[in-house]
């Protein structure tokens, strides 16, 4: 399996569950950061279909497990570093409210997303109501998504990306000033100019 459909396939879990709050998608992280982390599950009707879905775990005399035959080296890191970040992300949660397709809920969900690490995750959120925004907003949400994927970029050594990316959310946040749904939009602007004109890797919260 390739890298991008691990990743696809752990964003579309997790951010169905910060949307609807429904538990099904909640067990299955769960149980694949167990499996990932060597431990082997009691298979379930809903467990039963991740082989499927995800091609690195398998079924074995009714347990789910790692498909050995199909994990590399990297591929495990990878798989790890994920379950960790998924894993630290879904404990620091708590209880909490499903963000729907309330644009203030969902940003603020996105920001904690950014927080934890899980860049491409942001995207993967915002992306939804994005493409359903078509007034005042839409830019503005777009901007956000690009400063996650560029965080995402960072990630992989793709520095170029990187910094196009910034610049593209820079040019879509200059019709908004002040506080946009709890983002300090000015504030952000600078941190994202000033890395820009410095070309100097940086963290950056929104």
């Amino acid at each position: 399996m390739e890298f991008f459909e691990i990743r696809n396939w752990f964003a579309h879990i997790l951010c169905d569950y910060l949307r609807k709050g429904e538990e099904s998608s909640r067990n299955l992280l769960e149980a694949a950061i167990k499996v990932i982390r060597g431990e082997r599950v009691k298979a379930n009707n809903l467990l039963e279909k991740l082989p499927e879905e995800v091609d690195v775990f398998c079924l074995r005399e009714g347990m789910l497990e790692l498909d050995s035959g199909k994990v590399d080296p990297i591929t495990e890191e990878y798989l790890r570093e994920k379950a960790d970040k998924v894993s630290k992300f879904l404990s620091q949660l708590g209880d909490f409210e499903p963000v729907g397709e309330d644009i203030e809920k969902n940003v603020e969900m996105a920001r904690k997303l950014f927080d934890a690490g899980l860049y491409f995750e942001v995207h993967e959120l915002l992306e939804e109501i994005w493409m359903g925004e078509f007034g005042k907003d839409r830019d503005f949400l777009q901007a956000l998504i690009q400063i996650g994927v560029a965080y995402y970029h960072l990630d992989n050594y793709n520095r170029r990306g990187y910094f196009l990316l910034l610049e593209n959310a820079l040019q879509l946040l200059s019709g908004y000033s002040g506080t946009v749904y709890s983002v300090d939009v000015d504030g952000l602007k600078e941190r994202i100019r000033k890395i820009c004109q410095r070309q100097v890797d940086s963290s950056l919260r929104f």
